[in-house]
């Protein structure tokens, strides 16, 4: 047997890693000396411990490792390959855009945020009571193009009329990207009562104010928008009463370029001063 130490250096491996590896439950040591709880380790465990090196190497997240190693199916083990490779592929391809936009600050000497994205007209008004269609749950917030199309497949799927542009609800208190409870909603025109499903709702959303601004361009500069509004309405004597919203009015649906797209942000609310 080795020590944990001799282990580590021949499977040019950190002894912080192999302890997180066996806290993961991904590669325990053979054996464990119940007195001082000094970990040991078997010839046979190196290929184990090279797997993990190569599957780290290859951007796999722990879960998916364990998983990954606990399956002997070598189909699932292919569709673990085939939707990583798509998933470092989107990754190139986002990186790709970072190193074109950083290089286009660098060509022309513009600024890291452009000042068109500090200025927002503010509008307050009503916005009247509508029935929707609706799905909320946890999800990564990267993932929320495919929920919205797995969403708009079922208006398809029911013959709903749509009337309205999406709107995502966040209803954390604070920014969660791999886990958010995000609400999606597509407005629609419904006459059928006996119509339910055990994966979305039908609801009606009742007429309220909002205090709403529009922001143009990618979603990484929206935070000034909402500060816009949390300033506006903070000068002007109302209380934010339910969670925001986001209005695609203008987005990955339209096949154009980032800075096309148009986001109406939505602050219901309320005023303390009437």
């Amino acid at each position: 047997m080795y020590t944990i130490t001799e282990f580590s250096r021949i499977c040019k491996m950190s002894t912080r890693m192999l302890r997180h590896y066996d806290k993961e439950e991904i590669l325990k040591p053979a054996y464990v000396d119940p007195i001082n709880g000094y970990r040991y380790y078997e010839q046979g465990q190196l290929e184990m411990a090279l797997r993990v090196k190569k599957l780290r190497e290859y951007k796999f997240p722990l879960p998916k490792i364990k998983l990954i190693l606990h399956s002997s199916d070598q189909d699932t083990f292919i569709g673990h390959m085939q939707a990583q490779i798509i998933e470092l592929s989107h990754e190139v391809k986002q990186n790709l855009q970072i190193i074109s936009e950083m290089t286009e600050i660098l060509h022309t000497n513009t600024e890291l945020i452009p000042k068109q994205h500090r200025a927002y007209d503010i509008l307050s008004g009503m916005r009247n009571e509508a029935t929707v269609i609706t799905q909320r749950f946890k999800m990564n917030i990267h993932d929320m193009d495919i929920h919205f199309e797995s969403l708009y497949k079922k208006v398809q799927e029911n013959a709903f009329q749509i009337i309205g542009s999406p709107v995502a609800i966040f209803h954390d208190e604070e920014y969660i990207p791999n886990e958010s409870d995000i609400e999606l909603i597509i407005p629609i025109i419904y006459e059928n009562n006996e119509c339910t499903s055990q994966e979305w709702k039908m609801k009606t959303v009742a007429k309220h104010q909002v205090v709403t601004t529009l922001h143009y361009g990618n979603y990484d500069s929206i935070g000034y928008g909402y500060i816009a509004l949390e300033e506006w309405i903070e000068k002007n004597g109302y209380l934010v009463d339910t969670p925001p919203y986001e209005v695609y009015i203008k987005g990955s649906e339209c096949n154009c370029s980032v800075d096309e797209y148009v986001t109406q942000i939505c602050f219901p609310v309320i005023n303390i001063e009437q």
